[in-house]
This record gives C-alpha cells, sequence and structure tokens, in this order.
C-alpha cells in the first residue's frame, strides 16, 4: 500500500491526529445515522401515523422527538439503538496503537475497548468538565459528539449543534490546537460536520502558505476529491481495515 512518506513521519515524531467518523465503526456496530433516523422516526409515527420522517435528517426526527417527548427519553433512546460489548475492528487497533490523539464524533465504545484489549492508558475528553484533563503526555481520546455511555453528553439535536461554540468551548480549543499544530489523518468522516468545517476554514485562513497537508482515508467521487485537494487535503483511497494496520506497519 503506498502510505505517503509525511503522514509516516508525521505518526513517528508524534505530530498526527486521528479524526474518525462513523465509517470507521460502521462494519462493527451495523449503525449509522440512516439507521437512527428510521428507527427514531417509526416511534415518532406510532403516534403520529401520517409522519413522513423518510424526507427528514437524523438531526430533524431529534428536534422532533424531544419536543414530543423530553431530553431523556430522546437520548437513552438513542443510546440504547448503539450496541455495546462488540469487539473492536482492526482499525480500531491499529488506531489506538499508533496514535496519541484521537479525535472522533462517534458515540459508540469501539476506541475504548480497543485501548482495553492492548493494555493502552488513556484520558477521555467527552464533555466540557473533561477538558482539563488533556495531557500531551497521554494517549487522548476526544470524542466531542458524545458518550453512549453518558446519554447525557449526546450531540444530536438543533440546539446542540448551535450552542456547542458556547457549551464546549475549552473541548473545542483543545480540538483546535490540535488540528492546527498536527498533521491530520481523517478516516470514515464525510468531513461535513459544521464545526469540522469552521474549524478548518479558520486553520486555512491563519496558517496561509503554511498550512499543513492533511489526508483523508476513504473513496470520494472526482469533484469531491478536488474539492478536498483545494483544502490541502489529499485523499488516500483505501479501506480502513488495510489502511490503519498498514500505517501502523510502516511507522512502527
Amino acid at each position: 500500500m503506498n502510505i505517503p512518506s509525511g503522514l509516516i513521519n508525521a505518526v513517528k515524531q508524534r505530530q498526527a491526529v486521528l479524526f474518525a467518523g462513523a465509517g470507521i465503526s460502521y462494519n462493527a456496530i451495523k449503525v449509522g445515522g440512516l439507521e437512527l433516523r428510521n428507527w427514531i422516526g417509526a416511534e415518532i409515527a406510532k403516534d403520529h401515523p401520517t409522519y413522513d420522517f423518510t424526507s427528514r435528517s437524523l438531526e430533524d426526527v431529534c428536534d422532533e422527538y424531544e419536543v414530543l417527548h423530553d431530553r431523556p427519553q430522546l437520548v437513552d433512546l438513542l443510546a440504547s439503538f448503539i450496541p455495546q460489548n462488540i469487539q473492536p475492528l482492526r482499525s480500531h487497533l491499529a488506531a489506538v496503537a499508533t496514535f496519541r490523539f484521537i479525535v472522533t464524533t462517534n458515540w459508540d465504545l469501539l476506541f475504548e475497548a480497543a485501548y482495553r484489549q492492548i493494555g493502552q492508558r488513556y484520558q477521555i475528553l467527552i464533555e466540557e468538565a473533561d477538558a482539563p484533563m488533556f495531557s500531551y503526555d497521554q494517549h487522548n481520546l476526544l470524542k466531542i459528539h458524545g458518550s453512549i455511555d453518558r446519554p447525557r453528553s449526546l450531540i444530536c439535536t438543533t440546539d446542540d449543534y448551535e450552542s456547542y461554540p458556547d457549551s464546549h468551548s475549552q473541548l473545542l480549543d483543545r480540538v483546535g490546537e490540535l488540528v492546527y499544530n498536527n498533521t491530520v489523518l481523517f478516516v470514515g468522516h464525510g468531513l461535513r460536520d459544521e464545526h469540522l468545517r469552521r474549524l478548518l476554514s479558520q486553520i486555512r485562513r491563519r496558517r496561509g502558505d503554511l498550512q499543513r497537508r492533511n489526508y483523508a482515508v476513504g473513496f470520494y467521487d472526482e469533484v469531491r476529491r478536488k474539492l478536498l485537494g483545494d483544502r490541502k487535503i489529499e485523499v488516500l483511497e483505501a479501506d480502513a481495515e488495510d489502511f490503519l494496520p498498514s500505517l501502523q506497519n510502516a511507522a512502527a
């Protein structure tokens, strides 16, 4: 597998950050945004038979379920749909062994399971109160959209997303520092998250010609590759299950 030397060197020098999205976990838990949208929507339709959730996003149905019921019921229901006690994939094991800093929007517990499996100690940062625990001398897992073992931490509604810069300012600052000062490898991520887009845009403006080259593992169409390339993100066409173990071996 052809892995850029710049990425390998950044990993060796501990100057690389993994930014993981839902795609890295789907083959293990078989649950994604579409499935969650459909399940929440079906719950709403039980009391409102004409409700058409197929035209709505996951964020939409979460907004509407919360209005019809309440916040605790919403987050508990979401957490119940995501299986726990699932074994991590090779990609998770390679990730926690290779990267000191992992930022993820995933709610599942697969990275935690991977850390335990290889016996690696780590810090986990989920909510604003966790931000002071961040340490450059430890392995850090930043779950910026919450975690199913803390249902109240889940970021899922419009209000959650819009208030995030205020409610999670210190945690977002830690992510900003990591992305600004390191090479970033995006895996399983569509690169459409609002907070991430805003953050990358700010860094492009601040760094100008000194912006670091980042990488995205996955399969994108030609137009999307051109857009990412214009944003200094090089696409590496590979599957995470193959790429991350290969990167681990190359950087060993």
